[in-house]
């Protein structure tokens, strides 16, 4: 506990000072840094460390009587809220978007290709209707659980929308790799899934895009894969780009 400023001599009092703000400075330092790291580790262990990194610069503000508990908490789960979808806590479209954005920057330096699959679930809608949209949301966190558990950790998974999911798979191999695994994925996908005492059964519809042979922009890779999921729907026949 610092005493009163009318009890410290002024210079000791600009040195706590002087020392207070290097601590949160270097907390806010440790905090960057692990952002960094954020990009080259699997994304489960850079959560951990950016957590981690996180309470430190806490505990520095909170001794200088700038942050308490209750601002934390606030500020860390704005932070959780931001990257991830608070149904499925898979990540967001927007931080989908930026682990693109990164892939492309590591596919280009190491030249290397990764393969970005779009899956849409087929009679999600009926389940939906028939037994209320809180069905519909424990359904979606079954499919969600269950592409979690299917990718690397290097890969990453995504609520793009409704019932619409985007896989982000890195440094793939071939074409063979990739249709193998989107194999197993509707096989995954077409387990049956509890509702209480009942079961439902759904499919999915998967396209499939590689970067760099089918698009040049980010949005392009999502385009070219939304196109390769449709044609999967209607052909029952999933195609590469």
């Amino acid at each position: 506990m610092l005493e009163e400023p009318e009890h410290v001599e002024s210079q000791l009092l600009r040195n706590v000072v002087l020392q207070i703000n290097y601590n949160a400075q270097h907390a806010e330092l440790v905090q960057l840094r692990c952002e960094f790291l954020l990009q080259r580790n699997s994304w489960d262990k850079q959560q951990h460390k950016l957590q981690h990194a996180n309470q430190q610069l806490s505990q520095a503000l909170q001794q200088a009587g700038i942050l308490n508990t209750h601002t934390q908490v606030q500020l860390h789960q704005a932070k959780l809220n931001n990257q991830y979808d608070a149904l499925t806590l898979t990540l967001n479209r927007s931080a989908m978007l930026d682990r693109i954005g990164y892939a492309f920057s590591m596919a280009k330096r190491q030249q290397s290709q990764f393969a970005l699959l779009f899956i849409d679930l087929n009679n999600f809608k009926p389940v939906n209707d028939q037994y209320g949209h809180e069905a519909g949301d424990k359904v979606l966190q079954q499919v969600s659980a269950r592409l979690k558990a299917a990718v690397r950790d290097s890969d990453a998974v995504s609520r793009h929308g409704g019932d619409e999911f985007l896989l982000l798979l890195t440094d793939i191999k071939s074409d063979e790799d990739i249709s193998a695994f989107a194999d197993k994925l509707q096989h995954i996908l077409a387990e049956p899934y509890q509702l209480g005492n009942r079961s439902v059964w759904l499919s999915a519809s998967i396209g499939i895009s590689v970067f760099p042979r089918d698009a040049a922009t980010v949005s392009e890779l999502i385009g070219c894969a939304d196109a390769a999921m449709y044609r999967d729907k209607q052909h029952s026949k999933r195609r590469i780009g």
